[in-house]
Order: structure tokens, then C-alpha cells, then sequence
């Protein structure tokens, strides 16, 4: 039976009764199994706008494929919260708006709508699961923790456990992956790198930066966060590479097999010419002309405020709350690996770019602290919540990778990236995914039928 969807109004401010006259919508999809549900299982999404028909309409058909089996196995209901937050008298995701996006509004906003959509639909006396993905699993988690009379359980995929302002951590795990596949790539790759940070030091090879990685505009020579920005989108493709399984990959993406065998080519040059062949080829499979580089390009896109615009998926609301309360800069500080080109000086300073100079360290620092006062970080107590993590994926270190008890078990995936128990099961899946899945079903399983 295809999903209905629903518009369901919810407080603007939970924890301000002068403004419990204003309010937003977010819609809810629900996935009905044939029979009586025993259960509801409500899935967490990331903080959006994705308010057009055909984003929506994709989300179900993705969570038909993807869960589907949960529902039918636990007997559910399943019904997909899709998080919009902003005053429906303004309708826009100005900074004056997103004050409102917070966590902790965002879990209060999940249980208003458990409470309330349970009377509507006559689930009072049925269990709860909360699901969600990053984000979004870190929501899930933090609902059963603060709310376990209104959710029996949660499982947080990748879930974001404790906020952190410097994630320097980040490619400690991709220099490893590197590393672990083949030492000689990740020494090549170390050497690209280190000395495209060298050329950015100097003007004068920027128009050979230009041309050789297929730039959509020139670098400018005058801003130190152009270079900053250019950084972070190379080391963006080596992240994604780096966290990439070898035979299990969409047909558009390079393999990591085949970024590895080309890097220790030496018949292509030195590793930073086998380092833009690698990147030429990914705007290849991309489809793509150019690489988008441009640093006021990247602000236009982040400062657009308009919920309208369905190519902003997120961005701007994400980026928020890492401004304002979870850090998460992605940084080249750590001695743990060789890279280099990413301070976390010049990353919070888009912060400040995008939203205003008191988007500021200070401002990062207190949030963060905030967010590990009210939610306590590593220092968990309650039962029933699942921690799925990939080892593959870099944000496996802000989460639970050990069993803290019985009741509270960490799924720990070998060699696979991120989110991947969330995604539709496949006949290439590996072993180890395949037996991820059944243990998360089993131990739902069990809690429910107590």
C-alpha cells in the first residue's frame, strides 16, 4: 500500500509559551503494513527543507526498499518524519529563522509528533522504534534517552554521539584506509597533496592549478579562503575515495582499487600529475565540465534562504547547527596522518562568512559544550538503543563502537562505508553487512516481544 502523507503542525518554540501561537509543518508518510501493527517505527530525517512533492516522493520509495522488512518482520507501522523547521508566518531560512533549529528543539518536535500522531492514529498502547541515519540517528538515540516511556527503542546508524569542535580525527581514519589498502598510494597521495599546498602558496602557478584540475573560475590570488576552499573540495574527493569499500560502488564513482592503481602508476609523472588524472576522471564519470572551486559561489549557495529552491537540500540549516551546536570542522590537524591545508581558524571563518562575524569560535565552543551538557556525550544511561557504525567511515570516532551493556550493543561493520546497514540490502552486499542487518532485526526482535 503507497504511503499517505500528512501535514503535521508543531510548536515553533517548545520552551517558550509566548510563541506557542506560531508554528511549522513537517510532513509525515506513513508505510502501512497489511495486517494490525503491533508497532510503530518512525524514521528520523536530517534537518531539510526538502519540501517538494517530487523530494518527498522519493524518500518513500526509498524507504520502502530500505525498510520494508523491518516493518513486516516486527509487525509495524512505519511512518517517516521528515524535519522542516521554520515560523510559518515567514516561511524562509534566513538567520533570523534558523535561531529556531536546535537539537533540542528538533527532539522535542520528535515527541510532540509521537504523542500527538499516536492519539491521531490510535497507536497509544503500541511500542515505538525510533530510526535515523548521522544526524538523524543521533536524533533517534537521543529520543529513547530522554523519552523511553514514549520509545521502546531506537537504532542510530553512524549516530553522532558526542559534538566535537575540531574534527581532526576525520582523516586520522581515511590516511588509515589508505594505508591498510596499499602504503604506497596513500604515500603518493601524502605527496600530491602536500605539494598542491605548496603551489598555493604561489599566484603564479594558479593558472596551472586552473587549468590542470579543469577549475569553472580562476583562483584568486587575493583571498586566503578561496585556496582554504579549494583544499577542502581535493580533499573532499580523497575522503570519499579513502571511505570507499573496493568492489561495492556506484558506476559514476572512482574505486578506490583503481584511485590506488593509478596513484602508484609512474608511467603517468609525478603523484601530483597521476593526482589530476584521478581528478579529471571523476568530473568525467561525473558528467561534469568543470570543478566548482569558487569560494563566493560556495557562500551564494549557503546565504540562499528561500525554501523554495529544492537544489538546497539541507545545506544551509546543517550548516547552521554545526556553526551554532556540533563543531564537526574536518581539519588537517592531527600528526596522525601527513595532510595538510585545513586550520580550523580558516573553516570556522565561514561561519562567520556565511551567518555573521558572531558566528565565531566562541559561539562554536559554547554550543558544543551545550550539546554534550544536555545530551552527555559518551556518558550514556538508559537501554534498548542499537549503535550501528561502518569502520570505513571517519564518523565511526564521534560514536559508540563498543557494547556499553547488554541493552545498549554497538554493530560494528568491517570494511564497509557509511550508513551502509540503513541502504537496500543487495545480492553484492558483504558478509559481515548481510550479518550487521540480521542483528539489528534479531535484537529489535527481542526487545519488542518483551
Amino acid at each position: 500500500m503507497d504511503p499517505t502523507d500528512h501535514w503535521f503542525e508543531q510548536k515553533l518554540d517548545h520552551f517558550n509559551r509566548n510563541r506557542s501561537s506560531s508554528s511549522w509543518q513537517q510532513v509525515a508518510s506513513q508505510d502501512y503494513n497489511p495486517d494490525k501493527p503491533n508497532h510503530a517505527i518512525t524514521q528520523l530525517s536530517e534537518t531539510t527543507n526538502r519540501s517538494q512533492g517530487l523530494e518527498v516522493e522519493y524518500l518513500k520509495i526509498q524507504i520502502r526498499k530500505k525498510n520494508c522488512r523491518w516493518s513486516l518482520g516486527v509487525g509495524a507501522m512505519f511512518l517517516i518524519n521528515i524535519h522542516m523547521k521554520f515560523p510559518l508566518n515567514k516561511r524562509d531560512l534566513s538567520t533570523a529563522s534558523l535561531r529556531f533549529l536546535s537539537s533540542k528543539q528538533a527532539v522535542a518536535d520528535i515527541v510532540h509528533f509521537r504523542t500527538e500522531i499516536a492519539k491521531k492514529l490510535g497507536l497509544t498502547k503500541n511500542k515505538w522504534v525510533a530510526f535515523g541515519r548521522y544526524y538523524g540517528g543521533s536524533l533517534a538515540v537521543w529520543s529513547r534517552l530522554t523519552q523511553p516511556s514514549l520509545f521502546a527503542a531506537a537504532v542510530g546508524s553512524t549516530a553522532i554521539i558526542k559534538a566535537k569542535v575540531n574534527f581532526n580525527e576525520y582523516f586520522e581514519v581515511v590516511y588509515k584506509n589508505l594505508v591498510t589498502h596499499n602504503m604506497e598510494c596513500a604515500r603518493a597521495v601524502s605527496e600530491a597533496l602536500q605539494f598542491i599546498v605548496t603551489l598555493l602558496q604561489h599566484p603564479e602557478f594558479f593558472s596551472t592549478l586552473q587549468n590542470q584540475f579543469k577549475l569553472c573560475n580562476p583562483l584568486a590570488s587575493n583571498s586566503n579562503m578561496e585556496k582554504v576552499y579549494f583544499m577542502q573540495n581535493l580533499m573532499r574527493f580523497v575522503s570519499r575515495i579513502g571511505s570507499r569499500t573496493s568492489t561495492r560502488r556506484k558506476e559514476n564513482e572512482v574505486s578506490i582499487d583503481e584511485f590506488c592503481d593509478t596513484m602508484r602508476n609512474t608511467t603517468l609523472g609525478l603523484p601530483y600529475s597521476r593526482f589530476t588524472r584521478i581528478e579529471n576522471l571523476i568530473l568525467k564519470k561525473k558528467n561534469m565540465t568543470c570543478f566548482e572551486t569558487n569560494y563566493n559561489t560556495f557562500l551564494k549557495a549557503l546565504n540562499y534562504s528561500s525554501i523554495s529552491n529544492i537544489s538546497n537540500r539541507g545545506g544551509r540549516q546543517w550548516f547552521y547547527q554545526r556553526c551554532t551546536e556540533f563543531g564537526l570542522f574536518i581539519t588537517t590537524d592531527s600528526k596522525e596522518h601527513p595532510f595538510s591545508g585545513l586550520t580550523l581558524r580558516d573553516l570556522i571563518q565561514q561561519c562567520s562568512d556565511v551567518f555573521g562575524p558572531k558566528f565565531n569560535y566562541n559561539l562554536v565552543l559554547w554550543g558544543v559544550e551545550v550539546t554534550n551538557t544536555l545530551f552527555t556525550g559518551y556518558n550514556i544511561n538508559g537501554n534498548k538503543v542499537i549503535f550501528p557504525n561502518s569502520l570505513l567511515d571517519p564518523w565511526h570516532t564521534l560514536g559508540i563502537t563498543k557494547d556499553i551493556s547488554q541493552d545498549l550493543p554497538a554493530v560494528v561493520i568491517k570494511g564497509e562505508s557509511f550508513c551502509k546497514d540503513m541502504l537496500e540490502p543487495k545480492d553484492t552486499d558483504s558478509a559481515e553487512l548481510i550479518q550487521a542487518r540480521e542483528k539489528i532485526f534479531q535484537i529489535l526482535q527481542t526487545w519488542l516481544m518483551e
